[in-house]
């Protein structure tokens, strides 16, 4: 049985089979990015299993390669998922009530939150700054912008360690991956 998977017509379809099977572990870079190095992509969509939101892409560059480092990802919701999320892009002040709001916890958020509205860009989305109340540690930034597609939400997320490095890469990667 096994010499028979050895020949070569029987060789050719198994690696075929495996090379189809394997293609959910090549990475796609998100779009907006630069190609290649120092920039690298993460094989999403076969370890990262959610029933809540479908992972599209997700890319990053860290430091010393790149000052200052940032990951970008691309998701997809539906459902009640996607309306929330929604929600969220158009009314960003709703989530900073949500984070700095003590409820279910045991001790107080002690956190400075900031949240803006994206303005100029065609997409609903935020930017949002948060940073310990103490002043111990670096500020670290984010911005969301979505597009609706029928029942399903697209999101481009970009958190990283420069406000304006932040912004440009997500109104980048939206116009890219989101349209213009």
């Amino acid at each position: 049985m096994l010499l028979r998977l050895l020949r070569p017509g029987s060789l050719i379809i198994l690696t075929l089979a495996l090379a189809v099977a394997s293609c959910g572990y090549i990475p796609r870079p998100v779009a907006g990015v630069p190609p290649g190095a120092p920039w690298d992509a993460l094989p999403l969509r076969k370890w990262l299993a959610e029933d809540r939101a479908e992972p599209v892409a997700l890319s990053f560059c860290a430091p010393p390669d790149c000052s200052p480092g940032l990951a970008v990802g691309v998701v997809r919701l539906t459902g009640k998922d996607a309306q929330v999320t929604e929600a969220l892009l158009k009314d960003p002040e709703r989530l900073a009530r949500a984070l700095r709001s003590p409820a279910g916890r045991e001790k107080p958020v002690r956190t400075r939150i900031a949240v803006e509205r994206l303005r100029g860009v065609p997409y609903p989305g935020f930017t949002i700054d948060l940073a310990p109340a103490d002043g111990a540690r670096r500020q670290a930034y984010g911005a969301a912008l979505g597009k609706r597609e029928g029942e399903a939400l697209s999101v481009v997320l970009v958190i990283g360690e420069d406000a304006g490095a932040v912004h440009e890469t997500a109104r980048r990667v939206a116009a890219r991956e989101l349209g213009s």
